[in-house]
């Protein structure tokens, strides 16, 4: 079975890969090589010691599955279906494979929704854009109609996007009011994968503090 990446270990490729060599990227993953290359070329990045070779890159579902990412952006769920199932029958990639199902699944819901409920809620869409990775059009949502004023969850949800892409500052600041607003958000933060850079980085503690 294709290894389960979790959001911090794909911002943290996207933040070091370069700064690594391919065999510390696979030691600090406990993975394999051929693991750990086909996440990175799935993400498109290159380690410090230029693998994987860009010609490794030759598989055809990867253009597809990167026109399925756009199409999800787009909330073009049919054809985003479409173009999962192709690139998940035509890979030799197993992450890649795996990849595509995840994001099949929720598309089908999607397009399940739509059917019956075309009144979608806002936090709701914020949050599936979120678990695409699609952190642009999460935060586009949160940020609307001053949602971040009148609504705690959103608060939370934003600093859950910026601590998925390493902007911890900003996240700690978004997560603080978050939790004046509500406690509970510091006992969710603290079970939260998305924070899991933010809560071990030191200069945050009292965010997590529990007890």
């Amino acid at each position: 079975m294709a290894r389960t990446w979790q959001t911090t270990e794909v911002s943290y490729l996207n933040r070091y890969a370069k700064t690594k060599t391919l065999d510390e990227l696979a030691k600090r993953f406990e993975v394999d090589h051929g693991e750990i290359s086909s996440k990175l070329i799935e993400l498109g990045l290159v380690t410090k010691d230029g693998k994987p070779e860009p010609e490794v890159a030759t598989d055809p579902a990867i253009g597809i599955y990167e026109e399925a990412m756009d199409r999800l952006y787009a909330s073009d769920w049919k054809k985003a279906t479409a173009l999962l199932e192709k690139a998940v029958e035509t890979t030799d990639l197993p992450e890649l494979a795996e990849r595509a199902r995840q994001l099949l699944v929720s598309a089908e819901r999607r397009i399940d929704q739509a059917k019956n409920d075309k009144d979608v809620d806002p936090f709701l869409a914020a949050v599936l854009h979120h678990n695409l990775g699609d952190f642009k059009a999460a935060q586009a949502l949160c940020e609307k109609g001053d949602r971040l004023k009148k609504d705690e969850r959103f608060l939370y949800l934003a600093a859950a996007i910026q601590a998925a892409q390493g902007a911890d500052d900003q996240a700690a600041e978004l997560l603080g009011k978050a939790i004046d607003e509500n406690p509970k958000n510091r006992v969710y933060a603290f079970h939260d994968s998305d924070f899991d850079a933010l809560r071990t980085s030191g200069e945050h503690d009292q965010l997590f503090e529990l007890g």
